[in-house]
């Protein structure tokens, strides 16, 4: 490697300490002091990349906890009335008809067994509730979720939202007992509410 001169004054005690360096180290007074630079600035470099990796961390774990606040918000914070209740049981019963209609290959009970799966596995779920989802997407003149009752399944619970994370994992194919109350490519529970099975067409 072609070399350049570089002059440069030093604390004389400075020079001292150099040279007693260089010769412990069996190097010439140029080498160690080149030897001291590089490693300076080898120093320097990887504890700016160490640097710019950490904040470059702690923006990451900033958003990601802005995106939860964000799903969390959205989620279904009040009471259901008894016209929510309605719209997310048309929800429900769209979203199931539609998924097997694409499918194709796939039956009413299979498609069924495949859903409890995903919502049974929740505390608060019961035969009683399997019989009622089962009435609101296999019954042609049903009675949609009462308000008392889908209160009774989400409201003060673990996972506030048992039967659309199981919509949820069964449409994408996740493991049973995920809960995906903070899945945002999937209309959240205030918005089924409000908007009912008109959602659909834009997850199927």
């Amino acid at each position: 490697m072609k070399r350049t001169q570089l002059n440069i004054t030093v604390d004389p005690k400075l020079l001292e300490a150099l040279k007693r360096e260089s010769i412990k180290s069996g190097k010439t007074l140029s080498n160690k002091v080149s030897e001291i630079i590089n490693q300076f600035l080898s120093k320097q470099k990887d504890s700016s990349s160490v640097s710019r990796l950490e904040q470059l961390e702690r923006k990451v774990l900033v958003l990601e906890r802005k995106v939860s606040d964000l799903s969390i918000e959205k989620q279904k914070v009040t009471p259901f009335t008894e016209a929510e209740s309605k719209n997310c049981s048309e929800f429900m019963r769209e979203i199931f008809i539609q998924k097997i209609n694409k499918e194709k290959n796939i039956t009413k009970r299979k498609a069924f067994n495949e859903l409890v799966k995903q919502v049974e596995c929740f505390h608060q779920w019961n035969k009683f509730y399997t019989l009622r989802l089962k009435e609101v997407l296999f019954v042609d003149d049903y009675d949609p979720f009462s308000a008392q009752e889908l209160n009774n399944l989400t409201i003060g619970k673990e996972c506030p939202c048992p039967i659309r994370t199981g919509l949820i994992n069964w449409i994408e194919g996740s493991k049973e007992g995920q809960c995906s109350c903070s899945n945002l490519n999937f209309p959240s529970q205030q918005e089924i509410c409000e908007n009912g099975s008109i959602l659909v067409e834009s997850i199927i």
